[in-house]
């Protein structure tokens, strides 16, 4: 008898586990692209102001207007791509569908961080012109100083009439430059920046809750498919694709499904920055 309820009590143990792990990643309503996943200081969506310690009730929300102030932010486009802006930095979300997702830098500096391997539908409107990504890569906006830059991928860059593809290592400045041109981006100066230490950092933060709710899909054998998952621990959603290795990103090495393992990538590639962009030394970096 005694052994029978030991059983029954390790058993009753293991349920708990299980759910408890499981609660761990939760694939739940996929958010809609706009919907907020982090903040760092003082930020405001449509004019309420947010703090990082209220994140949790405020993850998935939809804000129209982000204004970072003395903060950043961090929001989710399509499956698989982030939106980082700098502070003192104002966004607004023009069109939050999977089909036409199309964001508006109004002042500051963004990073778009592209990474799922399947078609995106990514569109930047900043200072009269319309940048469209053509590939996964990162991209980086800077409506102060008039500039586009792609570090990795292909964005393709709508000027009034003009049109021109810019493509990795290469930075356009826009604004009444005719015709419109790319030049070298120094990648070293690049790699300097806050914004995109910020950039790296959330990065890696993404890549170890990914970890987690891999982890937890391994063990309880609960897969919904690539798209968003909520991470419990973390506090934020995290990206899993398909069942087999799809991307090398820059910061941990390759995105793995459950099926697969993963590589924590501590040693990655680092990051890459802002200002000082002009390569004028003629090293890329």
């Amino acid at each position: 008898m005694t052994s029978f309820f030991w059983s029954r009590g390790w058993l009753a143990a293991i349920f708990i586990l299980a759910g408890a792990s499981l609660a761990n990643a939760e694939p739940g309503r996929m958010p809609m692209p706009g919907s907020l996943n982090s903040v760092e200081g003082q930020v405001t969506f449509d004019g309420h102001r947010v703090q990082a310690r209220a994140l949790p009730s405020e993850a998935g929300s939809k804000p129209e207007i982000i204004d970072t102030r003395r903060g950043k932010a961090e929001l989710l486009l399509t499956p698989g791509s982030f939106l980082r802006i700098g502070g003192d930095s104002e966004a607004r979300v023009v069109s939050r569908t999977f089909g036409n997702t199309t964001i508006s830098l109004l002042k500051g500096a963004a990073i778009l961080d592209a990474q799922a391997n399947f078609k995106q539908d990514l569109t930047t409107l900043m200072d009269g012109t319309r940048t469209e990504i053509a590939k996964k890569g990162t991209y980086a906006f800077d409506a102060q100083g008039q500039r586009i830059a792609v570090l990795r991928g292909k964005a393709i860059v709508f000027d009034g009439n003009s049109r021109i593809t810019v493509k990795g290592k290469r930075q356009l400045r826009i604004g009444g430059q005719t015709p419109l041109r790319t030049n070298k981006l120094n990648v070293r100066a690049f790699k300097a920046s806050p914004l995109y230490r910020w950039n790296e950092v959330r990065s890696r933060y993404e890549s170890k809750a990914r970890r987690s709710v891999q982890e937890t899909i391994a063990q309880s054998g609960h897969w919904s498919g690539p798209g968003w998952y909520w991470s419990r621990f973390w506090g934020f959603y995290t990206y899993l694709p398909s069942a087999g290795p799809y991307y090398w990103s820059p910061y941990y090495g390759p995105y793995y499904g459950p099926a697969w393992g993963d590589w924590d990538g501590d040693g990655g590639w680092g990051g890459w920055g802002w200002g000082g962009w002009d390569d004028d030394d003629g090293d890329g970096g």
